[in-house]
């Protein structure tokens, strides 16, 4: 049962409903009875116009916030900045509709239970009520575009259902051919976040409306008889029924006007019903199978333990309670996975911060793509756990933005290439948000992109998406920084305003302060652009004068500083923090995710490490993403011990029971309350495949910081840097045979802990290579 998500008893919640998704239909399943509910959301169906607000910053402005911030009043600064420098908050992503259905016959349901297979993303319940036997199977299919449901009743009973199709948003309801039912309508035109007090937080304009949507239900059923009216679809004596969903809605681009005519959607979705109709369940069945699969099946990891039939709820009770179960880590692991195909594949949106499945109209922080950890987070995985096709929503995201932050860096910055700051929404707005500058005011979010966007190439040697889509965008974000940075007296060159992400220090008054300048943050995410710029213009062949240039900017960045107490420094200078517990690891990005840190820069690892522990040792409350931040950080640290300690720890206290990451109340804003965030499942995915595999150009170091009670295992499929895909079987804690297999044709150098294998691996173009580690020699 570690493919499998199981549970004896209907959801009661959202967060205990299972999801299921194709990149941009996605369902929450909740295996009610007698009443089934199943709540709809489609990646596109966002608020808004498709209008972007973008405040003007005049230079005599920011001039004057630099001035105040290198005469050391931040304070001033920031109230400052607060006044003159912030805009406008982001739309919010939409609930689209549900649908439900009621069995009319049921009454007594016994011997209930509902699972989600892992293997096949499929949803399966059943359950029994007076000798019949009630099976819905319901999935997601990518081909065809559409969630479908299979309800049989085999025994004394047949089927009758009442059907419904319902939304949060305006809507219309119709019927068709008495076996057809549509919901149709439009987005608000604005919703203010969830966090912010006004009268009329959502707002519906009829001069100048939302997009628009449809949800189109289509039933066929096998014997009995089904009728429509405007309460819905009725269904009498049919031994077996079959949903076909479509959805659809009026966003195109961007860049581009939105359709707000509901009826242009309606077509489209019975367009596709249409296409359905040649085929068979099976054969939707089947083809939704292969297609999800050759993504699946990529990667899989086994532990050593004995099977566990219990359902997951109780298995994390066990856990949360001090029991070990491996069995329930790599179910987490493998569900993770999961999550990410279900709501990001090629064509679709990246993964915000709910994948693709949110309930409220206001959803917290506007479920939009917070790009100061969680989106780059989300796709932290891809790489080493082999998603690749789900990572191309991503890099298509930084590509669209690259062009939308030009206006920023022009009208904000007054500099060239393009910036984006902490919060982007679907009409990719890049302009700093309204609120505090701690977090609002923060244009290396561009930067940060478009360093997780080079993780793609690196990963897959892809050397189109390279040349045409990554390149241009670190090309911006370079000439962006080129011009933000400031030379001082010293010679050397800052940023400055600056911030931590959402983080402050006690000035000398005892404020709490976020600005300031040249964060170990900045330079850090700066170094790695700046490298990854010169890696891809040497693979590309590239010659032109902005290479030497970020060269000699280079050269004139500050050094990172340790501080007095051994750690590394959260900002320029040694200020007092204001809360050294706080969520977010920033001025170790150096380290991880980024590179610019190695490990053999002994005393600057050791104040990460001085850093990470000091931070740990004052946490106030344990956040789901910030945790699997730290399974990452040990693993790259090498300290599987602590890495699975923390690993656990997530389950124990950071997911809800149907396995999703939970985000507690931080106490800042007003409207907050615990929810859902999928950052921290993407993250402990990836920090699994930190601890089995370590990798860069030439090297793949396997099972770096494997965790003790992980004792015999294997794992197949992790891909290294350079494009190598890699299985490794270990067996009392120690590796007993590797395959590889390169998407090109290199050398490696293999490491095990301080020794490496005595020839470098020659490596053809999709040649596997399997090597007995028992007969080779180390040194």
């Amino acid at each position: 049962m570690n493919k499998t998500l199981k549970y004896i008893s209907p959801a009661k919640s959202f967060t205990e409903a299972l999801p299921l998704g194709n990149g941009s239909l996605g369902a929450m399943v909740y295996g009610g009875v007698p009443e089934e509910k199943i709540t709809l959301n489609y990646d596109t169906f966002w608020s808004g116009t498709g209008h972007r607000e973008e405040k003007e910053v005049d230079a005599s402005t920011l001039e004057q916030a630099r001035k105040l911030i290198f005469e050391g009043k931040f304070w001033e600064a920031e109230e400052y900045m607060k006044k003159n420098m912030l805009g406008f908050y982001n739309e919010s992503y939409m609930p689209l509709g549900s649908l439900s259905y009621v069995f009319e016959k049921v009454d007594k349901p016994e011997e209930y239970v509902r699972f989600l297979d892992l293997e096949n993303a499929i949803f399966t319940s059943k359950f029994k009520n007076h000798e019949t036997e009630y099976i819905s199977k319901m999935f997601i299919s990518n081909p065809a575009k559409a969630l479908v449901i299979k309800i049989t009743a085999s025994g004394k009973d047949t089927l009758d259902l009442k059907v419904k199709l319902d939304s949060e948003v305006q809507h219309t309801i119709k019927t068709e051919k008495d076996c057809c039912l549509y919901v149709s309508g439009n987005a608000p035109s604005n919703v203010q976040p969830n966090y912010v007090a006004c009268e009329n937080p959502i707002v519906y304009d009829e001069k100048n409306p939302g997009m628009a949507f449809c949800c189109y239900l289509q039933v066929t059923h096998k014997g009995g008889t089904v009728s429509a009216d405007l309460d819905g679809l009725k269904i009498q004596e049919a031994e077996e029924v079959v949903f076909y969903l479509t959805a659809a809605d009026g966003y195109k681009k961007y860049n581009q006007r939105i359709e707000t005519n509901p009826e242009v959607c309606e077509k489209s979705c019975g367009d596709q019903i249409q296409k359905l109709n040649s085929k068979t369940y099976k054969e939707l069945e089947e083809e939704h199978i292969a297609d999800y699969q050759a993504v699946y099946k990529n990667v899989s990891l086994e532990l050593e333990e004995i099977e566990n039939d219990l359902p997951t709820d109780e298995r994390l009770k066990h856990v949360q309670n001090g029991k070990q179960d491996l069995g329930l880590s790599c179910l987490f692991f493998h569900y993770n996975r999961y999550l990410m195909i279900a709501c990001s594949r090629k064509g679709t949106q990246p993964a915000n911060l709910q994948g693709i499945w949110s309930e409220s109209i206001r959803p917290v922080w506007s479920s939009n793509w917070t790009v100061n950890i969680n989106t780059e987070m989300n796709y932290w995985l891809n790489g080493p756990c082999n998603l690749i096709e789900s990572f191309t929503p991503f890099v298509d995201f930084v590509e669209e933005l690259s062009h939308a932050g030009e206006e920023t860096a022009k009208k904000q910055c007054h500099c060239s290439g393009w910036t984006a700051n902490h919060n982007v929404d679907i009409w990719r707005q890049t302009g700093p948000v309204d609120g505090e500058p701690k977090y609002a005011y923060w244009p290396m979010g561009g930067v940060w992109l478009c360093s997780q966007s080079y993780e793609y190439y690196r990963y897959s040697r892809d050397l189109e998406y390279l040349k045409n889509k990554i390149y241009p965008s670190l090309r911006g974000s370079v000439l962006f920084c080129l011009d933000w940075l400031q030379q001082r007296e010293d010679g050397l060159y800052y940023t400055v305003p600056s911030t931590s992400p959402e983080n402050t220090f006690k000035d000398g008054e005892g404020h709490a302060c976020g600005v300031s300048y040249m964060t170990t943050m900045d330079l850090a995410i700066i170094k790695e652009l700046f490298a990854n710029y010169l890696e891809a213009c040497n693979v590309l062949g590239i010659k032109e004068d902005l290479i030497e240039q970020v060269n000699e900017r280079s050269k004139l960045l500050p050094n990172y500083q340790i501080g007095r107490t051994g750690k590394i420094q959260e900002w320029i200078k040694d200020f007092e923090e204001f809360d050294v517990g706080h969520r977010h690891f920033s001025p170790v990005f150096g380290f991880h995710p980024g590179h610019s840190i190695k490990k053999t820069d002994t005393e600057l690892v050791k104040a990460c490490q001085k850093f990470i522990e000091e931070k740990v040792a004052n946490y106030k409350q344990q956040i789901g993403w910030s945790c699997a931040w730290l399974i990452n950080l040990w693993a790259r640290l090498g300290d599987g011990t602590k890495a699975n300690y923390y690993y656990e720890e997530l389950l124990r206290q950071s997911v809800y029971n149907n396995l999703f990451d939970l985000h507690p109340p931080l106490g800042e804003t007003e409207g907050e309350r615990e929810v859902f965030q999928i950052d921290g499942n993407f993250g402990s995915a990836s920090a699994v495949a930190e601890m089995l595999l370590s990798s860069e150009d030439g090297k793949i170091t396997i099972l770096p910081a494997l965790p003790e009670s992980w004792e015999s295992g294997k794992v197949k499929g992790l891909l290294a840097v350079g494009g190598v895909e890699v299985d490794i079987a270990w067996k009392n804690k120690k590796p007993i045979s590797i395959s590889l297999c390169s998407s090109v044709d290199q050398f490696i150098n293999i490491f095990y802990g301080n020794k490496k294998l005595t020839e470098k691996i020659e490596l053809k173009k999709q040649e596997q290579q399997i090597i007995d580690l028992h007969s080779c020699e180390w040194i």
